[in-house]
């Protein structure tokens, strides 16, 4: 007989109850815990990110779309450009993704029906010149 084939996992686009970014399960509600989640996530990713030269020279703005999943385990697997602006930024916003495997605490995974699922999440990453005084 032939061997069984490995049955793919579903990677859910929308849950009962999102993937997050660690550091905000104490908080009470799975609102507040979301609110911060995402604005802790946003901290990250602005305190890692690196203008790329190329986008700088060439005043490339904008904002870069990056598509990634998050694991049942909390790892982040898969991370995707799917809106790019070029002169690096894509590369750069991926590199960010993927150091999120390197922090001290995974996200916590998206649930569907109370078990930890695949979930894809989508992460718009501005990249804006700051002009100096």
């Amino acid at each position: 007989p032939p061997p069984p084939v490995a049955e793919e996992e579903e990677i859910f686009k929308v849950v009962e109850e999102a993937p997050r970014f660690p550091g905000c399960d104490d908080l009470a509600t799975i609102q507040e815990k979301q609110a911060c989640a995402n604005k802790k996530l946003l901290e990250f990713i602005y305190k890692n990110i690196e203008y790329p030269a190329i986008a700088r020279e060439n005043n490339i703005e904008g904002t870069v779309v990056v598509r990634f999943v998050v694991d049942k385990d909390g790892t982040v697997k898969d991370a995707q450009v799917i809106r790019e602006i070029g002169g690096g930024c894509g590369e750069e916003a991926v590199r960010v993704v993927k150091l999120m495997n390197e922090m001290p605490e995974r996200w916590s995974p998206g649930k569907q029906r109370g078990r930890p699922v695949k979930v894809y999440f989508t992460l718009p990453v501005k990249f804006i010149l700051k002009v100096d005084p």
